[in-house]
């Protein structure tokens, strides 16, 4: 292949989110355009996304060369040089990292760990964060980090004090604040102490697996390892916590690089295993997705969630067989838990196979020994699973259910008032509970679908071409909502608009039922319209 060949390559391959293919098409085009910063950066970039840092590590002191500000290349050489324990250099280079606003967070947190390297002293390191005092929604990652460096530098009380700050304030109570403050308390000598922050995490997430394991690894009584032993890997715990705010605000472009870098740091953190994992299945990056979580798929408090995701990648890769087994055989291993199950019978869900779907919920649900609020959505699923197999009667009592568990849940409301309306029933407690909905998520197009085809039922063709519309502004991309707007332009006599709509629907991809309804209605439009029953 030529050396353009290879260049455009892999920019296919990067557009494709193959960044491992990417990265081997740089790899061969690097070479060959030595003095090419723009080209070196997107090499770069597809090194780190591909979790090829040794590489990107090689790459990015010939970059910081040609360009010295240049944001990755510089933080991969701080980094570099803090991993193997060389604080001052780590302080050159991230001296030359600009002030950006994505560095707002992260340049003061990455100074104060590599003071603490340079120095072995807290207090300086301390100050070095104290710029964040004024950001407020930074606060929970500045009074962490300082719990964290006094614990790295062996000022136990003072630590416990920052850790029993944190812990007062209910806001900031996360996964992993309760990992760290109970890992510091067990190390401490205080496990009782650990037990009880782990308790009041499981009162918050009572089925969360990966609390109860940490709860379990604590009362086993073995030895304890820091998560955060040294500068370096509190320079990865920044990078975690980033990638996890990033990922949190659905910003994989952001939170991925940075997830990798934190792997790279300290390859055996679980959790920043189990984040990178997270975020490349969010991302759609269901291969790389599954070989990470393959990292955790025993001993660590993450395990079970690591096979859990891994299975749901696997059905994103038409590895349905793999996916059923893998889930069965969790449902065997803990007869008591009831997520595995539910997990199976959303994979069952997505490929249309609504009666096995109906099964396992049945079997989820059968494992709860008290329906509890938490377990609205549960019900909310098999609801949709029961009338999309046809078995309305259930499917009506769940979502009853469902919203006396959880009133006013606005997904709820609309899926039973949309179906009331299909089904020509209860149309005006229908209307007002899609009003209801649609306040509380106006920006959502299927709700505002909802709420135009009440008023299609009820024969308001002008007011549901205006909600239709909008519905269609809103998701354009929808077959169904398209056929909507077109059956409304058709009752409103604007049988062009209707036909253009129609035709949009088809080319959209509707499902079989749907497309030939759609393409009975472009050959002969619609029959008259039969008024209906306000109820």
């Amino acid at each position: 292949m030529t050396t353009w060949g290879a260049y455009l390559s892999a920019l296919h391959a990067s557009r494709q989110k193959d960044s491992k293919r990417a990265s081997e098409y740089f790899i061969s085009v690097t070479p060959k355009a030595p003095g090419h910063a723009a080209l070196m950066v997107r090499a770069l970039r597809s090194h780190v996304l591909a979790g090829r840092l040794e590489r990107a590590g090689g790459l990015a002191g010939q970059i910081a060369a040609l360009a010295p500000g240049q944001a990755m290349a510089r933080l991969i050489l701080v980094l570099r040089a803090a991993r193997n324990g060389r604080y001052a250099e780590a302080q050159t280079h991230l001296d030359r990292l600009p002030h950006s606003n994505f560095n707002r967070l992260l340049l003061p947190l990455m100074h104060a760990w590599l003071a603490l390297g340079r120095h072995r002293d807290p207090d300086l390191a301390l100050d070095e964060h104290r710029d964040l005092e004024g950001e407020q929604q930074f606060q929970l990652f500045r009074l962490m980090h300082a719990a964290h460096l006094l614990d790295v530098a062996g000022r136990t009380e003072r630590a416990a004090q920052a850790y029993r700050a944190i812990s007062s304030v209910p806001a900031f109570l996360s996964l992993r604040m309760t990992e760290t403050m109970a890992n510091f308390l067990a190390r401490s000598g205080e496990r009782a102490a650990a037990l009880e922050a782990v308790d009041r995490h499981l009162s918050v997430a009572p089925d969360s697996m990966t609390v109860r394991s940490l709860r379990a690894a604590i009362r086993g009584g073995g030895p304890v390892r820091p998560l955060i032993g040294s500068p370096a890997d509190g320079l990865a715990e920044v990078l975690l916590n980033l990638a996890g705010a990033f990922e949190e605000g659905d910003r994989a472009e952001q939170a991925l690089p940075l997830a990798q870098l934190a792997v790279w740091m300290r390859p055996h953190d679980a959790a920043s295993v189990f984040l990178l994992g997270s975020i490349l299945e969010r991302d759609s990056r269901y291969d790389d997705a599954v070989a990470v979580f393959g990292r955790l798929q025993s001993g660590t408090i993450y395990s079970w969630e690591a096979r859990k995701s891994a299975a749901a990648s696997m059905a994103e890769l038409d590895r349905h067989t793999t996916a059923f087994a893998a889930l069965e055989t969790m449902a065997q291993e803990r007869p008591n838990r009831y997520d595995a199950l539910w997990l199976l019978g959303n994979v069952h869900r997505s490929r249309s196979a609504f009666g096995d779907a109906v099964l396992a919920y049945d079997r989820a649900i059968g494992r709860i020994p008290k329906i509890a609020r938490r377990h609205w959505n549960l019900l909310y699923a098999r609801g949709i699973a029961l009338e999309r197999s046809g078995q309305w009667p259930r499917a009506e009592a769940d979502f009853l259910h469902a919203l006396k568990l959880n009133p006013g849940q606005p997904y709820v409301l609309n899926y039973l008032a949309y179906s009331w309306v299909d089904r020509g029933e209860r149309l005006v407690r229908a209307r007002g509970m899609l009003e209801e909905a649609v306040r509380k998520r106006p920006n959502d197009g299927y709700i505002v679908d909802s709420v135009g085809w009440v008023e299609y039922r009820l024969g308001n063709f002008e007011a549901a071409v205006r909600h239709l519309e909008r519905a269609a502004e809103l998701r354009p991309h929808d077959p169904i909502i398209n056929q909507h707007l077109g059956d409304a332009y058709w009752r409103a006599r604007r049988r062009n608009e209707a036909r253009f709509q129609w035709n949009r629907a088809l080319w959209l991809g509707p499902e079989d039922a749907d497309r030939k309804k759609i393409e009975e209605r472009l050959r002969g439009g619609l029959p008259p319209f039969k008024p209906i029953l306000r109820q």
